[in-house]
């Protein structure tokens, strides 16, 4: 009996089927801000977790500088230097026709998810409902 209650899912804790584990959803989310205006780090930061897609936590900040990295390494995003008469100096990103292409190709695939999850959601629901 002990190790029934081992081998569960602790849907209380950190699982994938309460929305964690979305990661890789940073990246679109980013590309739209960008879309939108140039930012740095921080502001990126503070404009994802007021777009509460932490399920109310706060962001992996870690996480979200690694993504800028990835972003950027593809050449899906560019910084530049900003040089301010008092503190230390930040990079602003923009976005780049590259990152515009896969913002485009995020719509569709995010599109094509969302037909298999209505799918999911409506087989679970009518099981669910027995």
């Amino acid at each position: 009996m002990e190790n029934d209650k081992k081998d569960r899912i602790d849907i209380k804790g950190r699982c994938s089927c309460k929305g964690y584990n979305l990661d890789k959803l940073l990246q679109p989310n980013i590309l739209i801000l960008l879309t939108k205006k140039n930012l740095h780090g921080y502001s990126i930061i503070q404009e994802l977790e007021s777009k509460d897609l932490f399920n109310g936590e706060k962001a992996d900040k870690t996480g979200i500088y690694r993504t800028l990295n990835t972003l950027q390494e593809k050449g899906l995003i560019q910084f530049e230097w900003e040089l301010e008469s008092t503190g230390p100096a930040k990079k602003v990103y923009h976005i780049t026709e590259t990152g515009l292409e896969c913002l485009s190709h995020w719509v569709n695939t995010l599109e094509s998810y969302k037909k298999t999850i209505n799918v999911i959601i409506k087989e679970a629901k009518a099981l669910l409902e027995k």
